[in-house]
């Protein structure tokens, strides 16, 4: 009975486990079942989680597909739902609410890439296999696809972002509207472009690489 006991709650834990910090740099917390945990390397990550980052902080999370989500300074990310099982039934659903994150899709961008989804605060992001970052302010928000292509929801409109791309929208009183896009490079506008580009954050996606040898360019 013990035995068949520890291998339910093995079973249990293993299927909860959605994926691992692969790295930190500065202090970042998960919300967990109304419990505040201090983030670390090597950390299971677990559907529900919420990770919430200090000034000058970068998390990077690989899910079990391989999926790599960077989250900068100041920010809040949240892994609402999340199945893998190597088929079209595997699904995403992640949701950022305020400062940097960038995201290079796994497995579950190629196999069911229209289960993929990112909320934020102005839009949400659909994919199709792609590495796209967004920055997010109060009234204000920048996406940016770096490859692939993605789509950007607000309102009764979809935008899509090919690799290069970049939209920046704007809370205009209860309504979400595109204030510019344009391709990388061509400011959105000079202070907010700079903005941008300046928390822009590389993606380590080797699994395999030694922890303390990940780093991040934030320049």
């Amino acid at each position: 009975m013990k035995k068949l006991f520890m291998m339910i709650l093995f079973t249990m834990t293993a299927f909860a486990n959605i994926g691992t910090v692969m790295a930190i740099s500065g202090e970042a917390q998960v919300t967990r079942d109304a419990k505040t945990l201090k983030v670390t390397n090597g950390m299971d990550v677990q559907k529900g989680d919420e990770i919430i980052t200090q000034l000058k902080t970068k998390v990077q999370v690989m899910l079990n597909d391989n999926t790599t989500i960077t989250i900068g300074p100041k920010s809040s990310f949240s892994f609402l739902d999340y199945y893998y099982d190597g088929s079209k039934k595997s699904r995403l659903s992640m949701q950022a609410t305020r400062g940097f994150f960038r995201s290079v899709t796994g497995k579950i961008g190629k196999l069911a890439p229209e289960r993929f989804k990112v909320k934020t605060n102005l839009a949400t992001i659909g994919v199709r296999g792609t590495d796209f970052s967004a920055l997010l302010r109060e009234n204000h928000a920048f996406y940016k696809c770096h490859s692939g292509e993605i789509t950007v929801s607000f309102g009764d409109r979809i935008k899509a972002l090919e690799a290069g791309e970049q939209l920046q929208l704007q809370l205009d009183g209860a309504k979400v509207k595109e204030k510019s896009k344009s391709k990388s490079g061509a400011a959105l506008s000079p202070s907010n472009a700079s903005t941008f580009e300046s928390v822009n954050i590389e993606d380590i996606t080797d699994r395999t690489q030694d922890i303390q040898d990940v780093k991040f360019n934030c320049q």
